[in-house]
C-alpha cells in the first residue's frame, strides 16, 4: 500500500506539472498573435539576449539609480516602524493577564502551562507579525479619523502621536528588561499528527530574499495599473491636496473603504508631497506580502513544523500573481494578509484570539467590501461553532460555563473588535451619503448621487450571469490550473495535505483538524466568489495564503528520504520559474531607471498626459472619459464612468454663451476627451458611458467658438484636446 501511495503521488505531481506548463497565456502573444504556452514563455525568457532584460531593468540608454529611492524607503520605513511599535503597544495593552492559556502558550506548545507560571502567549515571530498587522490597521484608522476632522495639513496631528508612541515604547521596554523564556522556533501545538516532520530547515528561507528584493524594487516604481491611477492612489492624492477626507461625487470608488490607501495618504502627509508619498505608500502596501509570508512561517511552526512554515512562506511569496498585484499598488495583497492573520488568530482558540481575529477581519473589510462576505461572515460563524464545541468537549466536572454563553461571548468579542477596525468606514459613508455600504445596498439605503440607472448598470457588470456546469468547470479549472500567473508549487502541495487525511493511521490529530477547517474555508471562499461576484480572478486571490499554509502542511506528508530530495528539487525548480517571470518585462520592472525619468514617461502615462505635464502644466483640465488621472500635475476635473458626467452637466441644454461661462467659472483652460476609453466603456458587457458625449458635440462647440482644437495629434491615439477660448462676442 505504501509503495502504491508513493507511486500515486509521483504520477499526480508529474501530471499536474505537465498540465501546468502547457497552459496558454492569453495576455502573452507570440509573433503570430497566438497565446504562448507557459513553458514556451519560460524558454523565450531564458533564450532572450542579456541586453533585453538589461534594458528592461536599466532603461535605454542604461542608467543606474538607487539613491533617488532612499527618500521613498525612508518614508515607507517610518510608517512600518511606527506601525510595528504601535501594534506592539496595543497588543500589550489589550492582552490582559500574562499567564499562559493552554495550547496558545508559546513556551509550552506540547502541553498546558502550569497554573502558577507566567508564560508569553506568542512566540517572538508571532509577536512581530501580529504587532505589525495591528499597527498598520490602527494607523489606517487614525489617518481616516484625522482626515474626517480636516486636519491632514497639520503636521502635529501625526508628529505628536508618533512621538508619544515612541516614548511609550521606551517606557515599556525599560520596565520589562528581564530575561524572557526562550521559545523553540519549531514549536507546534499538541497533537500535531502526521504533519510534524521537518522536511526543510530554516536556512532555506534565504531563497525568499530574491523575491523580497524584487517586491521592494518594483513597489517603489510609479504606478502603471489603471485602477491604481484611477482611485487607489488618486483618492489619497485628492484628500491630501484638500487637507481632509470628503465625499467624492466624481469618483464612486473613492467613497468605498480605503483602509490600505490610508497608508499612502499617511505617507503623503509625512513626506509633505503627494508624489513621494504615493510611492512610499505603494511600497508600504507591497510590504503586506512579506508580512504575510512571515505569518505563514509562524503559523507553520506553531501548527505543523518548521519545514511546513518554510515551504508555506516560500510558496506564497514566490507566486508571480501575488508579486505582480502587490507591487502594482493594488490592495488585494493587504486584504490577503489581513484575511490570513484573522484565520491565524482564530486558530489559537482563545477569547483573545477571537478578538484579534475580529480586528483583522474588520481590517480586511476596511480594504475591500467583498471581505465582509469572504472573511467577516464565515469567520464569525466559525467563532460561534468552535467555541460552543470547545465547551462541549471539556470534561463534565470541569464545565462552569454554558456552551452557548461562551460562544456568544467569543462572538461578541469578535464583532466588537471588527467594528473598531471597519466601523468608521461605514459610519463615514452613512454620514456622507445616508448609505453605510455606498454604493452597494442601494435598494435598502438609497445613496447620495446614486440612482436606479447607475445601480442597475453596476449590478449588471458586478454580478455573475452564467451558472451552467460548463462555466463552473471552466472557473474551477482556472482556480487550480489555468489562471495565468499561478505558481506550480501551491496547488499540488496543498492537495498532498488532503491526501494525508485519507491515509492516516491514528485518531484525528489537531493538525489534521486544522487542515480540514482550512480546506473548508478555501472551498467557501471559492464558492462565494463564483456565486456572488463577477468572477474576476483578483477577487479570490486573498485566500491564497490559506492555500499556501495547506501547501506547507502537504510538503510534510512524508519524511522519507526520496520525498525530501524530490521536494527540494520541486522547490528549486518552481522558485526559479517564478522568479524568471517576476523579473522579466511581463510586468513593469524598470527597477534602476531614475524616478524623474519614469514620472513623465509617455510609455507609462500616455502621450496626452505627458503633453499636459510638460507643455501645459498649471492650467486646469477637464478630462472626459479619462479617470486614470493620478499622474497629471495640473488641477484636473474628471469623473468615472459610473458618476455624473461633468462635461454633460456643463454643456447639455445650454447655449454657447452659457457653456463658456460654465467652463470659465471653473477656471477650466483645456478639455481633453479620451475616445479609446469611452469606446472601451461602451463595448458589449462593459460598464457603459453616457450617450451624450459624441464627436458632434465637440464639433458644435468648436464651430460656436467655445473650444479650439489643439494642433497636435499622437499616432495611435484617438484622444483629442481643446483649449477653452477667451471671452468674445459670439
Amino acid at each position: 500500500m505504501k509503495h502504491l501511495l508513493n507511486a500515486a503521488v509521483l504520477v499526480g505531481l508529474a501530471a499536474y506539472a505537465a498540465a501546468f506548463f502547457v497552459v496558454p497565456l492569453p495576455d502573452v502573444l507570440d509573433k503570430a498573435g497566438q497565446p504562448l504556452l507557459r513553458f514556451e514563455l519560460l524558454r523565450q525568457i531564458l533564450l532572450l539576449p542579456d541586453d533585453w532584460l538589461f534594458a528592461a531593468w536599466f532603461g535605454s540608454p542604461p542608467q543606474f539609480a538607487l539613491a533617488d529611492r532612499l527618500p521613498v524607503l525612508l518614508v515607507a520605513g517610518t510608517v512600518l516602524a511606527w506601525a510595528a511599535v504601535l501594534g506592539r503597544l496595543i497588543i500589550r495593552l489589550c492582552r490582559g493577564g500574562k499567564r499562559g492559556t493552554g495550547p496558545v502558550c508559546a513556551e509550552h506548545p506540547k502541553g498546558r502551562c502550569t497554573a502558577n507560571r507566567t508564560c508569553p502567549p506568542f512566540s517572538a515571530l508571532e509577536t512581530v507579525v501580529f504587532s505589525l498587522g495591528v499597527g498598520l490597521a490602527a494607523l489606517s484608522t487614525w489617518t481616516l479619523l484625522l482626515g474626517l476632522f480636516g486636519v491632514l495639513d497639520r503636521t502635529w496631528t501625526f508628529a505628536v502621536p508618533a512621538a508619544l508612541t515612541l516614548l511609550a515604547a521606551i517606557v515599556v521596554w525599560y520596565r520589562n528588561i528581564k530575561p524572557r523564556p526562550s521559545v523553540a522556533p519549531g514549536a507546534a501545538i499538541d497533537g500535531r499528527g502526521f504533519m510534524a516532520v521537518d522536511v526543510l530547515g530554516a536556512r532555506w528561507l534565504w531563497l525568499a530574499v530574491p523575491f523580497v528584493l524584487a517586491i521592494v524594487l518594483a513597489a517603489m516604481l510609479p504606478p502603471l495599473d489603471f485602477d491604481v491611477r484611477e482611485y487607489h492612489l488618486q483618492a489619497p492624492k485628492e484628500f491630501f491636496q484638500q487637507g481632509r477626507i470628503t465625499f467624492l461625487p466624481h469618483n464612486v470608488y473613492g467613497n468605498m473603504p480605503l483602509g490600505a490607501e490610508m497608508l499612502a495618504l499617511l505617507a503623503m502627509v509625512i513626506s509633505g508631497d503627494w508624489w513621494l508619498g504615493a510611492l512610499a505608500g505603494k511600497t508600504v502596501i507591497a510590504a503586506f506580502t512579506p508580512l504575510c509570508a512571515l505569518a505563514l512561517l509562524a503559523a507553520g511552526r506553531r501548527f505543523f513544523s518548521t519545514g511546513a512554515g518554510v515551504v508555506a512562506a516560500l510558496a506564497y511569496i514566490s507566486i508571480p500573481w501575488v508579486i505582480g498585484i502587490s507591487t502594482s499598488g493594488l490592495i488585494e495583497g493587504a486584504t490577503a494578509c489581513y484575511l490570513f492573520l484573522a484565520v491565524y488568530a482564530l486558530l489559537l482558540k482563545t477569547n483573545r484570539g477571537a478578538a484579534l481575529s475580529g480586528f483583522f477581519a474588520g481590517a480586511a473589510v476596511a480594504t475591500k467590501y467583498p471581505a465582509a462576505l469572504f472573511v467577516l461572515l464565515p469567520l464569525g460563524v466559525w467563532v460561534f461553532v468552535m467555541f460552543s464545541r470547545r465547551v462541549h468537549a471539556t470534561k463534565p466536572e470541569s464545565r462552569t460555563t454554558n456552551p452557548i454563553l461562551s460562544a456568544v461571548i467569543a462572538l461578541m468579542l469578535f464583532l466588537l473588535a471588527a467594528a473598531v477596525s471597519c466601523g468608521p468606514w461605514f459610519a463615514k459613508n452613512w454620514a456622507f451619503t445616508g448609505n453605510p455600504a455606498y454604493p452597494l445596498l442601494y435598494e435598502a439605503f438609497d445613496g447620495k448621487t446614486w440612482n436606479e440607472e447607475k445601480n442597475q448598470r453596476w449590478n449588471e457588470v458586478h454580478r455573475p450571469h452564467d451558472f451552467s456546469p460548463k462555466a463552473l468547470g471552466k472557473d474551477i479549472e482556472s482556480v487550480v490550473l489555468t489562471s495565468e500567473w499561478l505558481s506550480p508549487l501551491v496547488v499540488p502541495l496543498a492537495a498532498l495535505a488532503l491526501l494525508g487525511l485519507f491515509f492516516k493511521d491514528r485518531p484525528l490529530a489537531a493538525s489534521q483538524s486544522i487542515i480540514l477547517m482550512l480546506s473548508a474555508y478555501v472551498v467557501f471562499v471559492i464558492a462565494a466568489w463564483w456565486l456572488c461576484t463577477h468572477r474576476i480572478d483578483r477577487f479570490w486571490m486573498p485566500v491564497l495564503p490559506v492555500v499556501a499554509l495547506l501547501a506547507g502542511a502537504g510538503a510534510c506528508w512524508s519524511d522519507e528520504r526520496w520525498w525530501r530530495g524530490l521536494l527540494r528539487g520541486l522547490l528549486i525548480a518552481g522558485l526559479a520559474a517564478n522568479f524568471l517571470l517576476a523579473s522579466s518585462a511581463i510586468w513593469y520592472n524598470a527597477w534602476f531607471v531614475p524616478l524623474d525619468d519614469l514620472r513623465n514617461d509617455p510609455r507609462r502615462i500616455g502621450q496626452w498626459h505627458w503633453y499636459f505635464n510638460i507643455r501645459l502644466a498649471g492650467d486646469r483640465l477637464l478630462a472626459v472619459g479619462d479617470a486614470a488621472v493620478f499622474d497629471l500635475q495640473s488641477p484636473v476635473l474628471y469623473n468615472t464612468c459610473f458618476d455624473d458626467c461633468i462635461f454633460e452637466q456643463l454643456v447639455k441644454d445650454k447655449t454657447a454663451t452659457e457653456v463658456r461661462a460654465e467652463l470659465l467659472s471653473r477656471n477650466i483652460a483645456y478639455v481633453y476627451v479620451n475616445w479609446s476609453e469611452i469606446d472601451r466603456y461602451r463595448s458589449p458587457g462593459n460598464y457603459g458611458f453616457t450617450d451624450f458625449v459624441q464627436p458632434a458635440v465637440f464639433d458644435r462647440l468648436v464651430a460656436q467658438g467655445v473650444l479650439e482644437p489643439l494642433p497636435i495629434a499622437f499616432q495611435g491615439d484617438s484622444g483629442r484636446a481643446y483649449r477653452v477660448k477667451a471671452e468674445e462676442k459670439l
